[in-house]
């Protein structure tokens, strides 16, 4: 089946104003939150970590550390923080499947039981996503003695990398979470439904990808403006950036989720 790009846009956006897209975008606001306060924290320790050692690092680390914008901040020890970090990237990737079902079950008949799914969900949809998170997160901030530039250009790689990676098993989480295909299985099938129809699904993920450039101008915007050494003025923006990240968050899951029951056919099994 052609993938239809507008009707996955336009069932993204009825599901993300539905009663279950409200559900699911006030659990998510609730977990980013948090998550946001644990990840920020977590690389800040590690970078306190590599000072300790005597290694030369950068003033800042992107535009969040240049702004400010953090709501939480837990006072730590890094041995704690990173189990924490990995716990709340688990805990992510289990909301996402809870999520992914919820929409699915709009129009179609119940996915298989989340008791069983949720293991095999987190094994592989967790353990994907806890590559990522090591890339993108971790893995630049291993380059900070070697200066910024090196950082940033370590930064540009793993994201092209990264990119790549979500391009190319975009429908495992609905695999995973809607049939009851092994974790092999649902790896191997994700990539060829990738395979079949590349290019509209390449083209719903710019377009989300282009919505998530935009929401990510506010910190940059504020900047500009000099109101980062406002505490109220950046509370209230990084609460804003936050809440419009979620809703993009939900409205990409719902999105992506209707893209693949087309690939399907509306079949689970």
């Amino acid at each position: 089946m052609v993938l239809d790009v507008r009707r996955a846009l336009q069932t993204g956006y009825d599901d993300l104003t539905s009663r279950t897209g409200r559900k699911v975008l006030a659990v998510l606001l609730v977990f980013n939150l948090v998550y946001s306060g644990v990840v920020t924290s977590f690389r800040e320790d590690l970078l306190a970590v590599l000072r300790g050692s005597g290694y030369r690092t950068p003033r800042t680390i992107g535009i969040e550390s240049q702004v400010g914008w953090e709501l939480l901040q837990f006072e730590l020890p890094l041995w704690i923080l990173a189990p924490l970090a990995v716990l709340a990237v688990f805990a992510g990737e289990a909301i996402r499947f809870w999520a992914i079902q919820q929409f699915a079950d709009l129009s179609l008949r119940s996915p298989p039981d989340p008791v069983k799914r949720l293991p095999v969900f987190l094994a592989v949809a967790g353990g994907f996503t806890l590559l990522v998170f090591g890339l993108t997160e971790v893995v630049p901030l291993l380059w900070a003695p070697s200066g910024v530039e090196a950082m940033a250009r370590t930064t540009q790689a793993v994201s092209v990398v990264s990119l790549h990676l979500v391009g190319v098993t975009v429908y495992l989480r609905q695999e995973l979470a809607l049939t009851e295909a092994g974790a092999r299985e649902a790896v191997r099938k994700s990539v060829r439904r990738f395979l079949t129809e590349p290019v509209p699904i390449l083209g719903l993920l710019a377009l989300l990808g282009l919505g998530g450039a935009l929401v990510g101008l506010a910190p940059m915007v504020a900047s500009y403006l000099g109101l980062a050494g406002n505490a109220t003025v950046t509370q209230v923006g990084e609460l804003v950036h936050v809440a419009l990240g979620t809703v993009l968050s939900t409205f990409s899951i719902a999105a992506v989720t209707d893209a693949y029951v087309q690939i399907r056919g509306g079949k689970f099994r």
